[in-house]
């Protein structure tokens, strides 16, 4: 009598993966090294990661995977803007934004090899460190460690754009963390905490961008809404939430009322994001067929160096890469969408929908910062969504 091996699973390279979409474009240059050829921490953090997909790889061989095009998708687009360098103002810097797209590419490979070998592991494990992630930035940043002089909430060198995409993640991995528990509502706790953080990071698109997803869930799920058993856990939420404002609420309440009420509601102050918008619009009239090219933007607006990008990704690929940018947008968005409604709702995997649901916040908060690097967590998550292994073939008897 034979025994069978056991499967091999994706293990540490889930892990690697994680830290080097983390890191973003951390530099050795942050904590006072200069190291040539490594001070951009990605290039040795991807050479680790690539060894170890094709280590663990290696015992598994090629798996059939199904929403394989939506990869193809975002590719087409990624591709058709490293061409626009073609195209650009001249003494436009490119070089830097040729790296993220490479980098970004990259990081889509790996994902999707991941997915095809074991997609629900592979972002159930993502999930699970995207929550462990925010209680680390959470507990760094009530420490007072990273705030920013005026006060908003940040934490381990990022920005307070980055905080609360964190933190919103946070709060949907619990969601998640209490589904896939059996609906323990220990998993609901750390929520009040996380809104409370998202709220101190000052960032109105995030917030704007969380009511986003919360509406997109709540159309999707609106059918099957049991309100005698979401009761219970929604009490649990309003009281830690109510015990952490009293406790905590004073420490921000004065930021609250000059970032939230004073300064959005009653000026009307927009961080300079409807300049930017109406920039960029202008610029996409101005060359509506194949825009400015990559990092146009920047050069033929001379904002200066605090002003790189458009804080809107349709925006800056409308004005950067014109109607076939936009185009192509909109064909990976909508490439992701058919693969991940190939699989009909009653046979989708809880893993998929949540990162759907990650995805679509990260696709929201990118309408109003951050840029083409920042939206990776998006195609990563949506991609992870749709993309999911063939199932093993039926054999006849």
């Amino acid at each position: 009598m034979t025994t069978r091996a056991p499967e091999a699973r994706p293990g540490l390279v889930v892990l690697i993966a994680f830290v080097v979409t983390l890191a973003g474009r951390f530099t050795l240059e942050r904590v006072g090294l200069d190291v040539p050829v490594v001070n951009d921490v990605r290039v040795p953090l991807f050479l680790v990661l690539i060894l170890s997909l094709v280590l663990e790889a290696h015992h598994v061989g090629s798996r059939p995977v199904e929403g394989g095009q939506a990869l193809l998708g975002i590719l087409a687009l990624i591709g058709y803007q490293a061409l626009s360098v073609l195209w650009v103002p001249p003494g436009a810097v490119t070089g830097p934004m040729l790296g993220d797209l490479l980098a970004i590419t990259g990081l889509l490979v790996v994902y999707f090899n991941l997915a095809a070998w074991d997609r629900d592991r592979v972002t159930a494990t993502t999930l699970k460190l995207f929550h462990v992630t925010a209680w680390i930035y959470f507990l760094a940043a009530a420490s007072g460690r990273g705030h920013q002089a005026n006060g908003r909430w940040a934490a381990l060198g990022g920005g307070p754009n980055v905080f609360i995409r964190i933190m919103i993640l946070g709060m949907i991995t619990s969601l998640y963390l209490y589904l896939r528990s059996g609906e323990k509502v220990i998993w609901l706790a750390p929520i009040p905490a996380f809104l409370f953080g998202a709220i101190a990071s000052g960032s109105r698109g995030g917030i704007v961008a969380l009511a986003i997803t919360v509406t997109v869930a709540l159309l999707a799920i609106r059918p099957r809404i049991d309100f005698e058993r979401i009761a219970k856990p929604l009490a649990l939420v309003a009281v830690l939430g109510t015990i952490l404002v009293i406790t905590a609420g004073p420490s921000i309440a004065g930021y609250v009322q000059s970032r939230f009420v004073e300064a959005t509601l009653g000026q009307g102050y927009a961080s300079s994001r409807d300049v930017l918008f109406q920039m960029a619009l202008g610029i996409f009239l101005q060359r509506p067929i194949l825009g400015t090219g990559l990092n146009g933007f920047h050069t033929v607006t001379d904002l200066g160096f605090g002003e790189r990008y458009v804080h809107n990704l349709p925006l800056s690929i409308a004005a950067e890469g014109g109607a076939v940018g936009l185009a192509l947008l909109v064909a990976a968005w909508a490439g992701l969408w058919r693969a991940y409604v190939a699989v009909p709702p009653a046979e989708r995997s809880l893993e998929a929908r949540v990162a759907a649901y990650c995805g679509i916040f990260v696709g929201a908060a990118g309408l109003f910062s951050g840029d083409y690097y920042d939206a990776r967590l998006m195609w990563i998550l949506l991609l992870l969504a749709a993309v999911r292994p063939a199932p093993a073939p039926v054999l006849a008897r």
